[in-house]
């Protein structure tokens, strides 16, 4: 909570200030070499600011751990309405799971280093969160749509810098959220991602909670897997791999497995080395954490790292740390 409330401050100084942000900005597009640039025909100018933040949003480096250090890469989605929280854009008071997934990866590191992120914890996506793009007040002082700071830009350049992190994620990854949902950039972007990369893959891929437990239970215990979850969408019916929880759960089997096939065989080219069942994991006794956030049945992983060498992890290696599985709240996760 505290950390969703220092992020909301400094939200509001930037509003106060734009011109300070911006001026950072350019202080580092200039560091960068980076020059304004007068296009073909002559009038429109490619702002220093925009180059910079085009290449920002592409670039590996700032987002590749330091030598030495192989985290766990951490994604989230949406978040959960709490009284504590501050208010989003609708006036609700709204916790979102990225300062959950950051708590968590803080802890994880203090019992060892560098072991965890979160694309906001990694340098390339602290400075474009510095950078507060979802700010009216900071587009008008880019220079707006004029400048190519138009509609959607904010969203474009997380969407490319979602994707770029996620191409460079390793091994297991967890996910701070009970399903993609098609608003999000979770489903959007970073799971396609995901399921592509050929160092994670399919079966890599961990949600942190358990499927809603609004939905039937045999919806629960079919499509409510880490795998069917990471290609499956349950919001919106006009949309491709929609799952309908009640609809599914009055199918008959062979309707419910074939609907899962279909699902699976839509990523079965990129996922060639993935075993084909999601194997369960086994319950190693959980570390216990001092603070209270986790006392919902999260399991504190192991030894869980990044590969010596490229590639997807056996399935050995992926069964050796225990699950991480939050109940989540009577009200779900569902929210702006």
């Amino acid at each position: 909570m505290a950390r969703a409330h220092a992020r909301e401050l400094a939200a509001k100084d930037a509003r106060l200030d734009p011109d300070a942000v911006v001026e950072q900005i350019s202080a580092s597009a200039v560091a960068a070499g980076l020059k304004d640039i007068v296009l073909d025909d002559g009038k429109s100018l490619l702002s220093k600011e925009r180059q910079y933040i085009d290449a920002l949003a592409r670039d590996k480096a700032k987002l590749t751990p330091p030598e030495g250090a192989r985290p766990i890469s951490a994604f989230w989605s949406h978040g959960l309405e709490h009284p504590d929280a501050p208010k989003n854009d609708k006036g609700v008071h709204f916790l979102s799971q990225r300062f959950i997934a950051e708590q968590w990866a803080a802890e994880q590191n203090t019992i060892s280093a560098g072991s965890a992120q979160t694309l906001e914890t990694t340098q390339g996506g602290r400075e474009l969160d510095g950078m507060f793009l979802w700010e009216p007040a900071i587009i008008r002082a880019l220079g707006g749509e004029k400048a190519g700071f138009g509609p959607g830009y904010a969203k474009a350049k997380w969407d490319e810098i979602s994707a770029t992190y996620g191409g460079l994620a390793e091994g297991r990854v967890v996910v701070f959220a009970d399903v993609g949902n098609t608003r999000a950039v979770l489903h959007q972007k970073e799971l396609g991602t995901l399921c592509r990369n050929e160092n994670v893959g399919l079966h890599n891929i961990h949600f942190v909670y358990e499927a809603p437990q609004s939905w039937p239970e045999v919806t629960r215990a079919e499509a409510g897997t880490n795998a069917v979850r990471a290609v499956a969408q349950f919001d919106n019916k006009d949309l491709p791999r929609y799952i309908d929880p009640y609809a599914f759960a009055a199918d008959t089997p062979e309707a419910r497995k074939a609907k899962i096939d279909n699902l699976m065989e839509a990523v079965a080219p990129a996922q060639a080395q993935a075993p084909a069942v999601e194997a369960p994991e086994p319950q190693a006794a959980p570390k216990r954490l001092p603070s209270p956030l986790w006392q919902m049945g999260f399991q504190q992983p192991t030894t869980i790292t990044r590969r010596e060498t490229a590639g997807p992890a056996s399935g050995a290696e992926s069964a050796g740390a225990p699950a991480l599985t939050l109940r989540a709240p009577a009200t779900g996760m569902d929210g702006p």
